[in-house]
């Protein structure tokens, strides 16, 4: 059982000699809308810290970038550690999503772009949850492959592309990620979602692996923040497909 999402990956090596018992579907939600409680609160906090002190700007969006990365590392590698280290990383994701939103509302004034990108990744979550629960798209060993072949095949990409930027300018990553008027970077941004909701579907089948194999419950924070993680990456790349569409109008 492969996944693309590192959290699930993990709870999947620690969990096939594990005979626990109380993994449910509801301790998975709360947990998970506990994580987005704390994701949201941390956002809103860090609008009301910029008003006031507009000066931390760069210094708490790099520490806050830094944070979540280390605190999913430590999560998916401990399960003792994963319920502390699955707040730290609400708080810090919180606030790297406050501070991203308010620069693309800053961006596009009077376009509702922050709201938009939250209607659709909630019209994305919902939509894939439909079609996994109704077996519309069904989890197969020959989906999970192709996935984590997608997976090494965005990561060769984005590490290729950096390698080259510092030799070509940028004009490399520009041409695929930064040139708003082009077709490819378009194509690209809408394929990074379908990736998204795709992983988001392997992190249903995963859940639903986890809670009926009888794991124990402690291993439900290392689901929900599975789940929060694939969430953000949409939000991410929806927010960044807007800014896109925004900019070819202008």
């Amino acid at each position: 059982m492969n996944n693309t999402n590192p959290i699930f990956s993990k709870v999947q090596r620690d969990t096939k000699d594990i005979v626990g018992y109380g993994a449910s579907y509801r301790g998975i939600l709360l947990k998970t809308f506990g994580l987005f409680g704390v994701l949201i609160l941390s956002a809103v906090g860090s609008l009301f810290l910029l008003a006031s002190f507009p000066q931390l700007y760069v210094g708490l969006l790099i520490t806050s970038i830094i944070m979540a990365f280390i605190s999913v590392v430590v999560a998916s590698s401990s399960t003792r550690l994963a319920p502390t280290f699955s707040v730290i990383y609400s708080v810090c994701e919180g606030v790297t999503l406050g501070l991203l939103s308010l620069i693309y509302a800053a961006a596009f004034p009077g376009s509702n772009i922050i709201f938009l990108a939250l209607i659709i990744t909630f019209g994305i979550f919902a939509g894939m949850l439909i079609l996994y629960s109704t077996k519309l798209i069904v989890v197969t060993s020959r989906f999970r492959r192709v996935m984590l072949g997608i997976s090494f095949a965005l990561l060769a990409t984005m590490l290729l592309t950096l390698i080259v930027s510092f030799f070509d300018g940028g004009q490399l990553r520009f041409m695929l990620f930064g040139d708003v008027n082009s077709p490819l970077v378009l194509f690209i941004a809408l394929l990074l979602i379908l990736y998204g909701a795709f992983m988001l579907v392997m992190s249903f089948d995963n859940a639903k692996l986890i809670v009926s194999s009888g794991v124990d419950k402690k291993y439900e924070w290392q689901v929900g923040l599975g789940l929060i993680v694939s969430t953000v990456y949409i939000y991410v790349q929806v927010l960044r497909l807007l800014a896109i569409l925004l900019s070819r109008k202008e």
